[in-house]
């Protein structure tokens, strides 16, 4: 054989290998992410898989913190080299791929002046190139991967930053609970740990579920409102638990006892918001019917100037007239009102008036949206997964952590009445007595709402190529995004009919239940109550 013909052989040998090694680790990487619930184990098998199948050194994982970037995890680096690998955004090529999001290939670290060797981990330079990758999550740059390698074989050093590419989108997720983590952890050491114990164990209402420093300031705040007689105003996105707040209060126990009555502004002309709170000369008000006790007023934030300045009299003096009536009467009703509006914007705009506007504001309980407490998310989903269980008699017992990781991830528009609706709806679906990525709603498993996607959404996708562990987030994502419609994703996978059933049956998809999801959106059963003022 001539010897040409046997160095193609040999090389193509090579390549047959080398793809096959970065389909294993790509496998491996998957399963890793799938099974281990730990981030900081899953980031050091992940990283050590990597060194060993690619032949990569230094493999590192960084994390954005403030102006900064830290190591996180790495394989082949001592305890002080990586507590010296501290990069400022912007700074070597580490801190210019997490300020740009774009990845960086250094084939020669010798030539570089980009290249700073902070961690002093490199002894010699020859022949080393650096490959550096972001991390992603939610369009936002959270972090980065990055590896040496050997410069020889410039066709292989494209290959590992592919490679390393892959991989960053693999563990995305998982990085970016670490990343949140990292975020609530370092607000809590800003505070006073001596306050925070004292209002998680004392403040914390019965029944209210959430342990994040955000929530465990509301919960200080509802504790002042319910020893006080003072009105109060409840603010926070649609849905992120203004009502759950003034039930807190109403319940407690120096106030449980007296009448509560409430009111919805968010459909009621200010006309029919006036007859209803302070009365007609034929009919008593909410005011006077609820004595002692409480009027809530939810969704107020859109009443007009004429019923503001009613409103203000009775807030500064307890002083009202019923509609028609030129006889001024005295309350003793406290108000409790709650808006989601942005009542500084509409003040600006001549639509709040001022002095309403600080009379009101006086005290105020604010409700953070659910994206701003993730660490809450785990409590709150289980809850609800028990709560609905129970409820439509289903024997849900888990929620995995591929699930949990992405719910984590999610940015929830419409914060706790969302998560309590997602929760619902994958009890409903679920096939066994754990609750998967599948059973999650199609908002949440597309790429655009989670930065997970495993196949670009412009381009189309050649379904031989992609590997065994992810034939399921595969199929998933695309009915997904087809509503269930299993020509489409036959066509979108370059596959055909009967080879996509297979698969789905061989992968237990319940492939039924997007359709079932498809056609509930359709009739607005799906959909998150509408959001509110």
């Amino acid at each position: 054989m001539p010897k040409n013909a046997t160095d193609s052989e040999n090389l193509h040998r090579k390549n047959r290998a080398r793809k096959n090694s970065y389909v294993s680790i790509l496998r491996e990487a998957s399963r890793i992410v799938k099974e281990t619930k730990s981030v900081s184990i899953l980031l050091k098998k992940v990283l050590d898989v990597i060194s060993a199948r690619a032949y990569l050194n230094h493999v590192s994982v960084t994390l954005c913190s403030g102006d900064f970037l830290v190591i996180r995890a790495s394989n082949g680096l001592t305890q002080d080299e990586s507590r010296r690998g501290i990069y400022r955004l912007g700074e070597g090529v580490t801190g210019r791929v997490a300020q740009t999001g774009q990845a960086r290939l250094i084939e020669d670290i010798s030539l570089s002046d980009e290249f700073l060797n902070k961690t002093e981990s490199r002894k010699d330079f020859d022949k080393t190139a650096f490959i550096c990758v972001p991390i992603i999550s939610s369009q936002k740059v959270i972090g980065t991967l990055s590896a040496d390698c050997d410069n020889s074989d410039k066709s292989v050093l494209k290959k590992n930053l592919l490679l390393l590419e892959t991989v960053s989108n693999i563990v995305s997720d998982a990085v970016s609970v670490l990343f949140f983590e990292m975020e609530e952890g370092e607000k809590l050491h800003a505070e006073n740990r001596v306050l925070r114990d004292r209002v998680d164990i004392a403040l914390r209402p019965q029944n209210a579920i959430g342990s994040s420093a955000a929530m465990l300031k509301v919960y200080e705040q509802i504790a002042n409102a319910c020893e006080s007689e003072a009105h109060v105003l409840i603010r926070g996105e649609p849905g992120s638990g203004k009502d759950f707040a003034m039930r807190i209060i109403a319940n407690s126990p120096r106030w449980r006892s007296r009448p509560i009555e409430i009111l919805d502004c968010s459909t009621m002309r200010d006309s029919l918001i006036d007859e209803l709170l302070f009365g007609s000369p034929s009919k008593r008000g909410l005011i006077e019917q609820a004595d002692d006790g409480i009027v809530y007023l939810d969704a107020m934030g859109l009443i007009g100037q004429a019923l503001q300045l009613k409103l203000l009299k009775y807030l500064e003096g307890k002083k009202y007239c019923r509609v028609g009536d030129t006889t001024e009467r005295f309350g003793r009703a406290r108000i409790i009102a709650s808006t989601s509006g942005d009542l500084e914007k509409r003040m600006k705009e001549g639509i709040i008036r001022p002095d309403f506007y600080y009379q009101i504001s006086l005290s105020t309980i604010m409700i953070p949206p659910l994206r701003e407490r993730r660490r809450d998310i785990p409590a709150l989903a289980k809850f609800f997964m028990q709560k609905h269980a129970h409820l439509h008699e289903k024997k849900i017992v888990s929620i995995s952590q591929s699930a949990m990781n992405m719910m984590k991830a999610y940015h929830w528009p419409t914060n706790v009445r969302e998560l309590e609706n997602c929760m619902e709806r994958a009890v409903i679906i679920a096939a066994g007595q754990s609750i998967s990525v599948s059973d999650l709603p199609p908002s949440l498993q597309t790429a655009q709402s989670t930065n997970t996607s495993i196949f670009d959404e412009h381009k189309s996708t050649d379904f031989k190529k992609l590997v065994g562990d992810f034939e399921r987030d595969i199929i998933v994502e695309a009915l997904a995004s087809k509503n269930g419609n299993a020509a489409a994703v036959a066509r979108r996978l370059s596959v055909s009919r009967r080879i996509l059933n297979y698969k789905i049956e061989k992968l237990g998809i319940p492939a039924k239940s997007f359709k079932q999801s498809s056609a509930r959106r359709a009739k607005g059963e799906d959909s998150p109550a509408s959001a509110r003022d």
